[in-house]
């Protein structure tokens, strides 16, 4: 017997067991009139609704010729009664497709981070003399500003001070008595006054936070600083977990989930230019030639460190909770009381397809230290990226665009007086330059 001929059960309001389980009466859509006014997601759940219904014509068409038709009178409320046995959609809004539920390994991490921001995982690679270097600078700018502050502390606060008498009515040099003067000394007296009053509090209130956060942190970052940071993790490690926080841009996206869940409306998709906004900055910010800058490089209007997530994630390394692969440039984005994640660069980190991710990242490597012993280390992140910006291009790396690449690469070696032979047999050859040694 064909599946046509079977007969399907019918539901209590006469239609069958697939149109009542999924909620929806049999109807058609004119688009004319209703299609251009449907959101994406009821657009995708009409579709469904329209699918099953049309397999639920050829399977029960000719079921539905033999019952017999309801009266005017009762083919009202039927429809009524049909209706109200209408079942809600209990399906929850997902993510976009690149998004997937976080993986088991990721959730002692997960469980340390506030679900209002995305995230942003990736290991840091740099040497570790180097980011000694590096964080001297903030430090020795905090000194010159503190040293400054105090400066400013030493002549103000007599100043202030003798201000003040004069306001309880001791008699200072600042006294003044505004009927023995003129309108124009008085506006002189008030402007110069209020001038210094303004720079001294630029000063302090703003200028003075900067050392204040670099050594106690904020609220923001929930109150662990650069400074804690680093004494926490130190500078001898191979590799530094680095986690970086969304900055405003995120915050429309979560500020509508919680006043529509205050408000008891339904849990909502993301917006197109949510989406968008989210995919955009994530994949630009995790580009190769970008995560391999210093921590401290990586601050700019989208992104910010936090600083608890980074020493939390390096004491969970120590204790083994988690492991580096897990690490490897990972978005993090709370939805819905649930973490998801995504690999914008997939089980492959290299730069050039066709490699495997260790292998690619060992070449990478010899690379970057071979130019560091000539001191070009410069060279290695331009290099990155001419590949990252040639890779981009439509028509790819092809061969004659390698071969461009490659005088370019010997152009800059031999502008520093080094010799391109010499540099490519240290690192075995012209297939260990990155973005060079494929399909040659």
């Amino acid at each position: 017997m064909s599946m046509i001929d079977e007969k399907p059960a019918l539901a209590p309001n006469g239609t069958c067991t697939v149109c009542f389980a999924i909620g929806q009466p049999r109807r058609s859509v004119d688009p004319k009139s209703s299609g251009s006014q449907l959101d994406p997601f009821q657009a995708k759940k009409l579709f469904s609704h329209s699918v099953v219904t049309s397999g639920c014509d050829l399977v029960c068409g000719g079921m539905a010729r033999g019952v017999k038709k309801l009266p005017k009178a009762n083919r009202s409320s039927t429809t009524t009664s049909n209706t109200a046995a209408t079942i809600p959609s209990t399906s929850t809004p997902s993510l976009p497709a690149p998004f997937i539920p976080a993986p088991v390994a990721l959730l002692a991490l997960t469980n340390t981070l506030p679900r209002n921001h995305v995230f942003l995982v990736h290991p840091e690679s740099s040497l570790p003399g180097l980011r000694k270097r590096l964080f001297l600078v903030p430090v020795l700018l905090n000194i010159v500003i503190v040293a400054g502050l105090c400066w400013r502390l030493y002549y103000a606060v007599p100043v202030y001070l003798e201000q003040i008498s004069t306001i309880l009515g001791y008699q200072t040099p600042y006294s003044v008595k505004p009927k023995a003067l003129s309108w124009s000394v008085l506006f002189e007296i008030v402007a110069y006054r209020t001038f210094y009053l303004t720079i001294d509090y630029a000063l302090f209130g703003l200028l003075g936070r900067w050392p204040w956060e670099f050594l106690f942190g904020d609220r923001y970052g929930r109150h662990t600083s650069a400074f804690h940071w680093k004494w926490s993790v130190g500078f001898n490690r191979e590799k530094e977990p680095i986690v970086r926080r969304a900055r405003r841009w995120d915050a429309s996206i979560y500020q509508s989930e919680i006043e529509r869940k205050h408000q008891g409306k339904p849990e909502k998709e993301w917006t197109k230019e949510e989406e968008l906004a989210v995919y955009t900055k994530c994949s630009d910010a995790l580009r190769q030639f970008v995560t391999m800058k210093n921590a401290l490089s990586l601050l700019d209007k989208d992104w910010d460190l936090d600083y608890r997530a980074m020493v939390d994630t390096a004491e969970l390394i120590d204790a083994a909770k988690l492991t580096w692969p897990d690490l490897d440039h990972v978005v993090l984005v709370p939805w819905q009381g649930k973490w998801y994640s995504w690999y914008p660069h997939g089980v492959s980190t290299a730069i050039s397809s066709g490699q495997p991710a260790k292998k690619q990242d060992e070449k990478l490597e010899e690379f970057k230290k071979a130019l560091i012993e000539l001191k070009c280390e410069d060279i290695f992140y331009r290099w990155i990226e001419i590949v990252q910006f040639e890779t981009s291009q439509p028509a790819g790396l092809t061969p004659n665009k390698k071969m461009e690449m490659e005088q370019e690469l010997k152009n800059m070696l031999e502008a520093r007086n080094k010799d391109f032979a010499s540099f490519l047999q240290v690192i075995g050859g012209l297939s260990s330059v990155p973005g060079l040694g494929i399909g040659r």
